[in-house]
């Protein structure tokens, strides 16, 4: 699928509402004013998993009928997922075999390493009821999506296209219900208690590849603008509330509202100057929100490491400030020397019909 500006800016404001989230300062140094507007800011995986949802599902829509269309895709998500994360995994075990104690003291608890290589470690965060390995353990999501890809793929494969309607609906509703017989963790972060973020994003690219639903939906735009602030009206009650991530009802909503936010995205107009889907800083945080993603909380490990052992005692807004520069400038590196080389790679495999 082509790039498109606008997604890459919802991709920014994802990432820098996960950002915010594990960067934000203890009181005192963050006043209440700044931080109960935020409480749903780790909702930025959400938007996350209504896009993957809705990227993946069109790619796969688009190319089921090829012949190599199980090889080319897991080649071209491997090449996009699996360098850095990777690296990360390598730097990792590096960190379990050379003291990590003195690096960062829960270390014992770490799962086994094999988990990380196989994407299960947000099955292992649910059995042990949390998280572990502050260097890993916001990979969980992209366990997740790793799964999702598997499922989706051989769904779309073996589904035919009106009955893939009835199956995201189902687990559209299926997912709440799951949430409200489990356990916070478990619900936070297993695929199918998740699943309807994700499948949000596959009727929207259904309704993508359909002319008829596509110009329907075309027509009635200013509809979606209305319902937006309804959607957004309730995502602010359910800060006021200060609903928990794992909540039955709140991810349902948020994967509703983020739905309707991604409507108005590719429905945004083309040439118009100062729509926030044109935004330029937003744009460039999105294009490498996967890098800025893997690699906040190492940096933000790494330097609460390095100010303890120098015995540097910071202002915790420089202290961000700081974090923040390191992290933009190691992910524009990742970026431009790991990311996209082997994105470009993996597109030279190239999708061929039956």
């Amino acid at each position: 699928m082509k790039r498109s500006q606008a997604l890459d800016v919802m991709r920014g404001l994802a990432i820098l509402m996960v950002l915010w989230w594990h960067y934000q300062p203890e009181k005192p140094a963050i006043s209440d004013f700044l931080i109960y507007p935020t409480r749903l800011f780790w909702s930025g995986v959400d938007m996350f998993f209504v896009l993957s949802g809705f990227l993946i599902a069109g790619i796969l829509l688009q190319n089921v009928d090829k012949k190599n269309y199980f090889s080319v895709f897991y080649i071209r998500r491997g090449a996009r997922i699996l360098p850095l994360y990777l690296a990360l995994c390598f730097i990792f075990y590096l960190l379990l075999r050379f003291d990590p104690e003195s690096f960062y003291k829960t270390y014992k608890n770490h799962l086994p390493f094999w988990s990380y290589l196989t994407f299960a470690q947000n099955f292992f965060y649910a059995a042990r009821q949390r998280f572990a390995d502050p260097w890993m353990d916001v990979t969980w999501s992209l366990a997740v999506e790793e799964q999702f890809y598997i499922f989706l793929s051989l769904l779309i494969y073996t589904t035919r296209k009106k009955y893939l309607y009835i199956v995201a609906v189902i687990l559209i509703l299926l997912a709440p219900v799951l949430r409200s017989y489990s356990d916070y963790m478990t619900s936070y972060i297993l695929p199918f208690h998740r699943v309807d973020s994700l499948m949000f994003g596959l009727l929207l690219a259904l309704a993508w590849r359909s002319d008829d639903i596509k110009e329907f939906l075309k027509k009635h735009t200013a509809v979606f603008k209305w319902t937006c602030f309804i959607f957004f009206i309730g995502a602010a009650y359910l800060t006021y509330l200060q609903k928990p991530c794992g909540d039955a009802f709140t991810h349902s909503w948020l994967a509703l509202f983020y739905s309707n936010v991604l409507l108005l995205a590719l429905f945004s107009d083309p040439i118009a100057r100062w729509s926030i889907f044109k935004n330029r800083i937003l744009e460039w945080f999105g294009l490498r929100s996967y890098g800025i993603y893997l690699l906040h909380k190492p940096i933000q490990l790494v330097f609460l490491f390095l100010s303890r052992w120098l015995k540097i005692n910071l202002n915790p807004w420089a202290m961000i400030a700081i974090m923040v520069i390191a992290l933009c400038m190691i992910s524009e590196i990742t970026y431009r020397f790991i990311e996209k080389p082997f994105w470009d790679l993996g597109h030279k495999f190239k999708y061929v019909d039956s």
